[in-house]
């Protein structure tokens, strides 16, 4: 009984932000890599500069950098062969 009831509860707690209406997060659409690329030439250049802020930087940089990329690809004609 006290299983189940552990069991209810977990799965209650889990699935609590799709009954609250928001949506699942996408995985990131840069890799672990490039991340880890960014953060040390980050952090190496400014040593001052924090683990947590080289990363949120490093990922807005990321997100911003594809999210470009994808538009300029967008915008770019096709080569007439």
């Amino acid at each position: 009984m006290r299983l189940a009831t552990m069991l209810a509860c977990g799965f209650l707690l889990a699935s609590g932000s799709l009954l609250a209406g928001q949506e699942t997060s996408s995985p990131p659409q840069y890799s672990r890599r490039e991340l880890a690329g960014c953060m040390w030439k980050r952090m190496s250049a400014n040593r001052t500069l924090s683990y947590n802020d080289a990363s949120k930087a490093c990922k807005e940089q990321l997100r911003g950098s594809k999210t470009d990329a994808a538009l300029k690809d967008a915008h770019m004609p096709k080569p007439v062969s």
